[in-house]
């Protein structure tokens, strides 16, 4: 008999449109990457070649966040300067956005023009990938994964434009920022459509070969903010339901929480809101944490609570309903197996059980890591570049853990104004205002900045717990070789 041809499930549908696509020339959107590729070597070519040379010892000036540069790009080539090269698209229009402020912040982070140009703009096709975005924007990976790019609204464009001085200024002076990291924004306006495509390119959190095993999108909301069955990005309620925190050792979490608090400063100052961070966790040993649904967990509580209830039939007091607890030891109830008098465990409303501290505390902690300042021409101490570009995390004990995390605050480019105040009033009057996404920039980031923290838990380390350990001996035996010092000096003075 031949075999039948498994049907994929509705899973397995949606794992494959999550999975990364190499932008072809079947695809849609083949023409916009490769004018994407095209304008953004040409602007970097002229940095590197010298054509657009920038003092980057000096201070940037006003005009720089100002400047825009906008380039024709013919078929057939332009024998005028700016002098471009023939290619295989149609005709198109480029412009690029403050080109020297956003080399300058590259460099912050040890990204020279070079590299940049090979990983953006190699011969090397795009990768797509489809999300649950409801803006409809288009998303892109370069070829390594490293760099996204995002197609934005003009809305977008404006407000980073307006706020791009204060963000320059904010990562030069944080190079540990969660913040997501700008490294150029363009426009590109083919020939025969009617839109320009703004877009934004941007460091991936997720910049790593390891699997990313789970992702938490995080915002310290708690109304609707729980992942539907089937959905692989978890949010808020799965979060806490199922006691996810970061378990840091004592140094990083208090590093930790001054750049989660720097950063919420900042977003508070350009009244942004509607940002999260994300999270991903890479397990080592491949076994993920098990993440209940909170659809299934509500059916399951259903459930219990109408088990619970055929056991206690209505109107019937407590004490004569035998059926529900036997007190008398001459009342025998036998169960489903003949067995007399069997013991019934008690059937819990909320299905709360009584959580150990010690196992609660032993998901994960993460090793030690140097969060100082480094200056623009050497690569960024980040807090994420110690194991494998995340953070490696160690148990209560003080060994390392099974998990690497992944973090970075996403979406910072919504401004909370006159729409968001009315989409603000009117929610709260379904919904608790203080916990509905749509609040007010301060609230926003104060309870962004709260939730975060309290989900921080400090641990000590070995490589810790050794450092005081050699200090503290050290310390011993310079304080017993000084008291030393002066008895010799003193028999040394007795002697004739």
């Amino acid at each position: 008999m031949e075999e039948k041809k498994k049907v994929p499930d509705e899973k397995e549908k949606k794992k494959r449109r999550k999975q990364l696509h190499r932008v072809l020339k079947s695809h849609p959107e083949f023409e916009l990457t490769l004018d994407m590729q095209t304008g953004i070597r040409h602007v970097l070519g002229m940095e590197q070649g010298g054509v657009r040379v920038d003092d980057t010892n000096r201070p940037p000036r006003l005009e720089d966040f100002d400047e825009q540069m906008k380039i024709d790009f013919p078929a057939a080539g332009s024998t005028r300067e700016p002098f471009t090269s023939p290619h295989s698209s149609r005709d198109f229009k480029f412009k690029t956005y403050a080109p020297k402020i956003f080399r300058r912040i590259r460099e912050r982070f040890g990204i020279s023009t070079i590299e940049f140009i090979t990983s953006i703009c190699g011969n090397f096709e795009y990768l797509s990938f489809k999300t649950n975005s409801k803006s409809g924007q288009f998303f892109f990976y370069s070829y390594d994964k490293r760099y996204m790019l995002k197609t934005m609204t003009n809305a977008e464009c404006k407000l980073l434009l307006k706020i791009l001085p204060s963000y320059y200024q904010h990562v030069m002076k944080n190079p540990n920022t969660l913040l997501c990291r700008f490294y150029g924004m363009h426009r590109v306006r083919p020939a025969g459509r009617l839109r320009a495509f703004h877009f934004l390119i941007m460091e991936s959190v997720f910049n790593t070969d390891l699997e990313i095993n789970q992702i938490f999108d995080l915002k310290g909301s708690k109304v609707n903010r729980f992942a539907k069955r089937g959905e692989s990005v978890f949010k808020d309620i799965d979060f806490l339901e199922n006691n996810f925190s970061f378990q840091l050792n004592n140094d990083t979490a208090t590093k930790l929480k001054n750049v989660i608090t720097k950063d919420a400063e900042f977003l508070k100052e350009q009244q942004l809101m509607d940002y999260s961070l994300l999270v991903g966790i890479h397990y080592k040993d491949g076994k993920k944490k098990q993440i209940e649904y909170v659809q299934d967990r509500r059916r399951r509580l259903k459930d219990k609570k109408e088990k619970k209830a055929e056991m206690n039939p209505v109107g019937v007091p407590k004490k004569y309903n035998i059926i529900s607890e036997p007190k008398k030891a001459n009342v025998k109830i036998d169960d489903q197996h003949g067995n007399t008098n069997a013991s019934i465990d008690p059937i819990a409303i909320d299905d709360q059980h009584p959580v150990d501290e010690k196992r609660a505390k032993s998901s994960a902690s993460i090793s030690n890591i140097d969060l100082k300042a480094v200056s623009t021409r050497k690569k960024s101490q980040s807090v994420q570049p110690a194991h494998h570009g995340g953070l490696q995390s160690v148990n209560p004990n003080g060994t390392p853990g099974n998990q690497i995390y992944y973090i970075g605050i996403i979406d910072i480019l919504t401004e909370y104004g006159v729409t968001k105040g009315i989409e603000h009033f009117v929610s709260s009057i379904y919904k608790d205002g203080n916990w509905i996404s749509c609040v007010p920039a301060g609230e926003y980031g104060n309870r962004f900045e709260d939730f975060l923290c309290s989900r921080i838990e400090a641990y000590e380390s070995n490589s810790t717990r050794a450092e005081k350990k050699t200090r503290k001996v050290s310390a011993g035996s310079a304080a017993s070789s000084s008291s030393r010092r002066p008895e010799q000096t003193a028999q040394s003075e007795s002697k004739p």
